[in-house]
């Protein structure tokens, strides 16, 4: 009975302890989203969590330094836009006027110091305006291997 007793109160301990890893594992991975303008009315209680913020880049904003692979740009929404810097290479889908998603922190100067850059891209698909023939309507691999 002594040793089962053990046994079990070793387990709980053992289950406890997990828990306890897996749920301070979890808070530590959440990315809250945010859009510029709520960024801005939060930016002092935001400071030190990572985050993820969404908007337009703001046209005229962008500023590269590719010998350094630098990016300093205006990400828009709402009724504000927020300061974002970036080191490293964007995707091919990032410009002015486009939408794009950032991840990262806000710096001490109140610029957001992204890690990493996801661009937005339309949703819709719309054909060749000119109507080329040879492209298919639509695309279904069986029966396109079955025409050849």
């Amino acid at each position: 009975m002594q040793k089962r007793k053990r046994f079990l109160i070793g387990g709980l301990v053992i289950i406890g302890a997990l828990s306890y890893i897996m749920y301070g594992g979890m808070q530590e991975a959440m990315v809250y989203f945010k859009m510029p303008s709520e960024l801005k009315a939060e930016e002092s209680s935001s400071r030190d969590k990572f985050l993820r913020m969404g908007g337009m880049v703001v046209k005229g904003s962008l500023q590269t330094d590719l010998k350094n692979l630098a990016y300093r740009f205006e990400l828009g929404g709402g009724t504000a836009s927020f300061p974002v810097f970036f080191k490293g290479i964007p995707p091919d889908l990032f410009s002015e006027g486009k939408g794009a998603v950032v991840e990262g922190r806000i710096g001490k100067d109140g610029v957001f110091q992204a890690t990493t850059i996801m661009a937005k891209h339309a949703e819709e698909y719309s054909p060749h305006a000119d109507g080329k023939e040879g492209y298919p309507k639509s695309f279904v691999p069986a029966q396109e291997s079955a025409k050849k």
